[in-house]
Order: structure tokens, then C-alpha cells, then sequence
């Protein structure tokens, strides 16, 4: 009976994680409705040792925290497409630096695979368990126009408050897709066969509508709703 309980618990506890939460806020500034759909992908827990030689041992550090990868692994996966191989790599690396754009990729790739160590620079405590979102961040603007950028992002626990990783991760081609949305489809009168589409490929449109015009109603105040 205990083992029954237990499972049908964390059975809940998955199908609550495994919601997708639809956030808008509207920046007045702007003039511009963002709209960040997020969906649980799956937990990693890290529990992955380092070697004690630390000539060969890579630090990546992002706003708060520090990365410890080894350096062959990122040197492999840094190598995999390139004509132009590399032998060595530096030791510390720095998020802002441009010379190393598609990094912040690989080192979350070895992050998804338990291959990296990760640490608070705040408190300076190892994060061992996180979680993965997959995500897909649409812009409308006012005066027409906008944007769409998915990937992937990982959160340190499972309310989302806290961020860990500030880049978009992982997708097909290892970075983010962006394309254009054309007119914002909340804010304008839609023609009969987007109409059609709508009801037929998207059934939440009016729920996401109504989120949007409680984000204009109160400007930079985010709003949500779950499915």
C-alpha cells in the first residue's frame, strides 16, 4: 500500500513539473507583449567528479556561477564540426567573451550529461540537482512585426525562480532559432483563415489572448496560466 501511495505521488509530482506555463508581461517602453512558454523536459542531478589536475580542468564563469568541465571533453565536442581543429583551450573563460560564442552550447551539453561540475559563486555550494525547460520566448511589438526565440534552459529547482544557466541551449543546430512573426496577432482583427487555423492547430489562442490583455492592463506585471 505504501509502495502504491508513493508511486501514484510521484506520478502528481511529474504531472505537476510536466506542466507548460504560459507567462506574458507587457513592456510599456517598448510597446512590446513578451510571451515565454515553458514545458518540463526532465531532471539531471550532478554528481560528476573532477580530475585533481587542474591543468586539466576548464572553468567557465556566467554571471553567478562557475562551470567545471574537463578540457578534453569540451575540446572534443568544441573540435566535432570544425575544419580548423584546436589543440588547447584556456583554462578560465569568461561568458562575455566573444572569442569563444558557441561554449556556453557544449558546456551545457557536458552539464546534460553529468560530465561538468557546477557552483554558486554566491555561497560557493555545488548545485547538484536541476532541472531542464524547453522553451519558446515570442515578442509582439505594437506597430506590427516581432520575433520568436526557442531553445533550452536549466533551473536549479522546480518553481523556476531561480536561473542558472542565462543562455539559450541544445537546440537542433546548437543555437537559437529565431524567425519572424509578422503582426501581433492579440492586438489586430484576424482574417477568416487564420481564424480556421487557430481553431484548429490552437485551442488555447483565447486563453492567451486574455493573458495578454490582462498584460496591458497592468503593464510590466507578469501574468500566467498553466495546461
Amino acid at each position: 500500500m505504501k509502495k502504491l501511495l508513493a508511486v501514484l505521488l510521484l506520478l502528481s509530482v511529474v504531472q505537476a513539473m510536466a506542466e507548460t506555463v504560459v507567462k506574458g508581461t507587457y513592456e510599456s517602453k517598448k510597446r512590446r507583449y513578451r510571451e515565454l512558454t515553458q514545458k518540463f523536459i526532465k531532471e539531471v542531478n550532478l554528481n560528476y567528479a573532477l580530475p585533481n589536475d587542474k591543468k586539466n580542468i576548464v572553468t567557465y564563469k556566467t554571471e553567478n556561477y562557475d562551470i567545471l568541465v574537463r578540457k578534453q571533453d569540451l575540446l572534443e565536442l568544441y573540435n566535432m564540426d570544425r575544419k580548423e581543429k584546436i589543440a588547447d583551450i584556456k583554462n578560465v573563460i569568461s561568458y562575455k567573451d566573444k572569442k569563444f560564442d558557441y561554449v556556453h552550447n557544449y558546456i551545457a551539453e557536458l552539464i546534460e550529461n553529468n560530465r561538468a561540475a557546477v557552483y554558486n559563486r554566491k555561497n560557493k555550494k555545488e548545485v547538484n540537482h536541476m532541472i531542464k525547460i524547453k522553451y519558446n520566448n515570442n515578442i509582439y511589438y505594437d506597430e506590427g512585426r516581432g520575433s520568436n526565440y526557442d531553445g533550452y534552459v536549466f533551473y536549479t529547482d522546480k518553481t523556476l525562480t531561480e536561473e542558472i544557466l542565462r543562455f539559450d541551449i541544445i537546440t537542433q543546430f546548437g543555437v537559437a532559432i529565431h524567425s519572424s512573426l509578422g503582426d501581433n496577432p492579440y492586438n489586430r482583427e484576424l482574417s477568416q483563415k487564420e481564424k480556421e487555423r487557430i481553431e484548429k492547430y490552437s485551442k488555447n489562442f483565447e486563453k492567451k489572448k486574455e493573458l495578454y490583455k490582462k498584460a496591458v492592463a497592468n503593464p510590466d506585471v507578469e501574468q500566467r496560466f498553466s495546461y
